[in-house]
């Protein structure tokens, strides 16, 4: 069947918990046209839906737009995005704060979307199956569910250290059938190629520690601190004494030579 693309501006219209809500809240939805559709927002079925209030889940959607047929699926999102991007899987998933979201409706045919375009009141989020979670009874569902069942988190750690390792186990045997030579004779380098080692010998062991020495030798700070000046001014002091004394011996037993004896 052929899609018509409708490009007309947003409707609006009052979404309340019950038939006798006093303080409604305003949405804001039209037909989801993009360039690129994805498989989970197809073309012609999905409805875009701005200023979704916090308290409103997948089945308060599904009650609201159930007089315009059924839905396929509803997903939410904190900003528009024409794809969805890849990306990388964590095993402790984001808590995010409540807040203002955009959501992506899904029907099951075409002419259910029509109709969702053309409505004029919506049906109340709450019905005789269903009851929107708020205040407390919601922060006591939010924390029960966040509890998990011990067996169940040993499947989920199971689960997710296998599909970790089998991961990793395809790059690595990816970068190794990279690293064979080509037809060609060539070779593509990856980051963990080969590290190339040596034989360390005696030789090249005294080498290598006097290197050591003499880059220690060039990092020490000598005359740096006022303790290690007055220490050298009081060596050459003390130097520059011996070799006054020793002077003074020399030059005696210079004059005890030199004087004159005549018998």
């Amino acid at each position: 069947m052929k899609v018509v693309k409708r490009l007309h501006d947003f409707k609006a219209l009052q979404l309340k918990l019950t038939e006798d809500s006093v303080s409604p809240h305003t949405i804001y939805f039209k037909e989801h046209v993009v360039r690129e559709h994805t498989s989970d927002k197809p073309s012609g079925r999905t409805l875009f839906i701005v200023n979704v209030p916090p308290y409103a889940d997948d089945q308060g959607i599904i009650n609201a737009f159930s007089s315009a047929g059924k839905i396929h699926s509803v997903q939410f999102s904190l900003k528009p995005k024409a794809a969805d991007t890849m990306k990388q899987k964590q095993f402790i998933d984001n808590v995010t704060k409540p807040s203002f979201r955009v959501a992506y409706v899904v029907f099951k045919k075409v002419s259910e979307l029509d109709r969702a375009l053309k409505l004029t009141k919506l049906q109340p989020l709450n019905s005789k199956e269903y009851e929107a979670k708020l205040g407390m009874k919601k922060w006591i569902h939010e924390y029960n569910n966040s509890v998990m069942n011990p067996k169940a988190l040993k499947e989920r750690v199971e689960e997710f250290i296998k599909t970790h390792d089998k991961e990793n186990a395809d790059v690595q045997q990816r970068d190794k059938e990279l690293g064979q030579e080509d037809e060609d004779g060539w070779v593509t380098v990856t980051k963990r190629g080969k590290i190339q080692s040596f034989a360390r010998t005696e030789n090249i062991e005294n080498k290598i520690m006097a290197k050591e020495e003499q880059k220690k030798k060039r990092k020490e700070l000598k005359n740096f601190y006022t303790f290690q000046i007055r220490e050298s001014k009081m060596k050459h002091i003390v130097a520059l004494r011996q070799k006054f004394e020793e002077d003074k011996k020399k030059i005696a037993q210079i004059k005890q030579s030199r004087r004159f004896k005549p018998f």
